[in-house]
């Protein structure tokens, strides 16, 4: 009899230790109804069961009003964006800090492809921690707001001001999002401000691009025949 108890006692110590690292975001953001609509595009998208099956994932989330742009979209046009708010691995707020100065791309469960499913994290302004595409053109402007829950090593819930990337409901699923610019019309360069350096679109004085080779031999074209003209006129 005693064999038998220490077999049951060992077979739910078992069962307690597998169950640790078990994740559950529907009932984790379920506590939190600002996120309720954030929430209901993971399950819809099916995205809540990658999550859950993951050993180690870090999720941007975003709240109800904040989100709100994503009304009406398409499924897939909806996966695409709340997809890249899902990072494959384990970021709490120190190991970002620490991550910004590696230049790292963080994979996503976006189901676009290449570039368009991974994303930077930088430091803008007074020191914002942010967010943008790691496509080329792509702007910071999904700040961090809070830490929502985190549970060190496997899962970190952290909420964004905003979405990271915005798709028309037409793109398809493997194309890059249709990144828009800032407030200034400006458009940042991931690759070149990410971390440390502020998107161009915050530095004041920022210069504008060299003109290239063609364009300043059509400007020298240009002003040998005005040069001409005036010549020609004086006579």
């Amino acid at each position: 009899m005693g064999l038998r108890n220490s077999y049951v006692l060992c077979m739910a110590l078992m069962l307690s230790f597998s169950s640790i690292n078990c994740i559950d975001i529907t009932t984790i953001l379920g506590q939190n109804p600002e996120f309720s609509t954030f929430n209901k595009y993971l399950t819809e998208t099916k995205l809540a069961e990658q999550i859950n099956a993951a050993k180690a994932v870090t999720i941007l989330t975003i709240d109800n009003t904040d989100i709100a742009g994503l009304s009406g979209k398409s499924l897939d046009a909806v996966k695409t964006v709340i997809g890249t708010h899902i990072i494959t691995d384990f970021y709490d707020e120190k190991k970002l800090f620490e991550a910004i100065g590696s230049h790292a791309e963080l994979a996503t469960l976006s189901p676009a492809s290449g570039l368009a499913a991974k994303i930077y994290v930088a430091l803008i302004n007074e020191g914002e921690v942010a967010f943008g595409s790691a496509v080329a053109g792509s702007t910071f402007d999904a700040k961090l707001v809070r830490t929502v829950k985190t549970e060190t090593g496997v899962l970190s819930v952290l909420q964004v001001s905003q979405p990271i990337v915005k798709v028309a409901d037409s793109a398809p699923v493997n194309a890059a999002p249709e990144i828009v610019s800032g407030a200034a019309g400006n458009v940042a360069s991931a690759t070149a401000s990410v971390v440390g350096e502020a998107p161009e679109s915050e530095v004041a004085g920022a210069h504008a691009p060299a003109p290239s080779a063609s364009s300043r031999t059509t400007f020298g074209f240009i002003g040998a025949v005005m040069a001409f003209a005036s010549i020609f006129v004086a006579l």
